[in-house]
């Protein structure tokens, strides 16, 4: 009955006096939309200059190796091992000279080791034979049959079949102007073994959220380099990654202003409203006491009024914001393009609601403070 009765009386003061509710209700949810808004161009921005860096190369770290004289590759990762070790995908080329395609196009001759044959042998010939891969909005030439001709000793002419990759493809990539990829037996028979002790290696981090992500593979090609003495040497574009974490560690700093200004001005409304309501009925409330009602309950009325309407003013902001992303971040941002999920959105939507459930709680020291008060001194 007591719980039935103070729900009754919230509601009736919503109805009587609508401007403290909607106060609330309005205040939350335009400060959490404008938070929402600028806390997300944070994001995007973000995603736009990781996008921006992953499209030119910057989630690569590239690898050049010399092995010793009668040295072997198992030294070097496998693709299953850079994927278990580095969460990174990989691939490692041999480069075996020159080959030309009619009078003036050249390709690079690559092959591989066998421990690399499944992932190489599906982009040779149905046959099994050598294949002119290619990326496939850049492609010189259209699948099918093709005659090459191998530029150095010998010259043997033989037909490779074109093959086109998509422009990401990993190997692609690495040859962006194509490649020559023949089965390592080919060149084993033709005299071209001495030619096969030199591995090009690209490593594509899965996961690229900052430089650490690619130091880490720099440092295990550095160590392998070091203990297997390995002549060559390991690139990325960890220096460029490393700027940009510093300019996007600005956004920590307006993150914590923010949410400072959302404290500021939703923790006085709530806690005003709220002391002032409890006023204007304390005398019914002291009575309540009188009768045995525990001061933790009157507080706890008032906690979940405000955790109520918070968070329903929460939610339309989020719903809004989700639903007119586009529009906003086009018009204010200029960058239409890029959109949120829900899920990388998700941190800072934690972030406003436990900056929101943080002032709630503030908001209840004045009422906790004056629940319980004598009642003799409410009353007198």
């Amino acid at each position: 009955m007591t719980i039935l009765y103070l729900a009754k009386d919230t509601v009736h003061r919503w109805f009587t006096r609508a401007s403290s509710p909607l106060a609330r209700v309005l205040v939350v949810y335009f400060l959490s939309l404008c938070a929402l808004c600028f806390l997300g161009s944070y994001v995007i921005s973000a995603k736009a200059i990781r996008d921006k860096i992953r499209s030119r190369g910057g989630d690569l770290v590239a690898a050049f190796f010399s092995l010793p004289e009668n040295g072997q590759s198992h030294c070097l990762p496998s693709q299953s091992e850079a994927e278990k070790l580095l969460g990174a995908d990989s691939i490692s080329i041999i480069p075996a000279g020159s080959a030309s395609i009619g009078e003036n196009r050249y390709v690079q001759i690559i092959t591989y080791d066998f421990r690399r044959a499944a992932q190489f042998m599906p982009l040779l010939s149905p046959s099994g034979g050598p294949a002119l891969l290619y990326p496939e909005d850049e492609a010189p030439l259209p699948p099918g049959p093709a005659d090459v001709s191998l530029i150095g000793e010998g010259g043997e002419s033989f037909t490779a079949m074109v093959r086109h990759l998509p422009a990401d493809h990993l190997l692609m990539r690495l040859q962006q102007n194509g490649a020559l990829l023949v089965p390592p037996d080919m060149l084993e028979n033709r005299g071209q073994k001495r030619n096969l002790r030199y591995r090009r290696m690209i490593f594509q981090v899965n996961k690229l959220e900052n430089a650490e992500s690619l130091h880490h593979v720099c440092r295990f090609l550095n160590r392998l380099k070091k203990y297997e003495k390995l002549e060559g040497s390991v690139s990325s574009a960890a220096a460029l990654l490393e700027e940009m974490d510093i300019i996007l560690g600005n956004q920590t700093q307006c993150r914590a202003v923010f949410c400072l200004g959302i404290v500021a001005i939703v923790g006085i409304l709530l806690t005003a409203l709220a002391g002032m309501e409890y006023r204007q009925n304390e005398f019914i409330y002291t009575l309540m006491k009188s009768f045995g009602i525990h001061p933790l309950l009157l507080v706890g009325t008032f906690i979940v009024e405000n955790l109520l309407l918070v968070a329903a003013s929460f939610a339309g902001a989020v719903a809004t914001f989700m639903y007119s992303q586009k529009i906003i971040v086009s018009q204010f941002f200029k960058m239409g393009q890029y959109s949120l999920t829900l899920e990388e959105i998700m941190p800072e939507i934690q972030l406003i609601s436990s900056t929101l459930l943080f002032c709630i709680l503030v908001s209840s020291i004045p009422i906790m403070v004056a629940a319980n008060r004598q009642i003799g001194r409410v009353l007198k």
